[in-house]
């Protein structure tokens, strides 16, 4: 399950309760960014995976209706490790496409690292991710 972000929880924190005139601009998209190395924090972002095969920025993903207080993935997100070497997954992020991206959750696999050899692919199922805000 991924963990929401310090700078993220401040601005819908504050927008809700009207402090200081904030506002809360919609999200019109994500991206999920692999990781490697330790995990990431509330206020400190992960290392992003590099390497051959793998997006740098993360890919598209895409989400659920929420029920209740949470969602997942409804599709599939792979890539294809053509680095040579093996990667180790850790942890992931979920940060919007806006022309600056914010990052908005943070999170670590489960069972990691998750070792990915040269040719094979890593991929998230539907409903692999969740989000949630309890």
């Amino acid at each position: 399950m991924a963990m929401y972000d310090s700078g993220e929880a401040a601005s819908v924190l504050s927008a809700e309760l009207g402090i200081g005139g904030a506002t809360y601009t919609a999200v019109t998209g994500t991206h999920l960014r692999l990781g490697t190395g330790s995990a990431p924090t509330a206020t400190v972002d992960m290392t992003e995976l590099t390497g051959t095969g793998y997006t740098a920025g993360g890919s598209t993903i895409s989400w659920n209706a929420v029920s209740g207080q949470t969602t997942t993935n409804s599709g599939a997100v792979s890539w294809t490790n053509g680095s040579g070497s093996t990667w180790a997954i850790t942890n992931l992020e979920i940060w919007d496409i806006a022309g600056t991206p914010l990052r908005k959750f943070w999170g670590q696999w489960t069972s990691q690292p998750i070792s990915v050899t040269n040719g094979n692919t890593f991929l998230t199922a539907a409903a692999a991710v969740s989000c949630s805000l309890v």
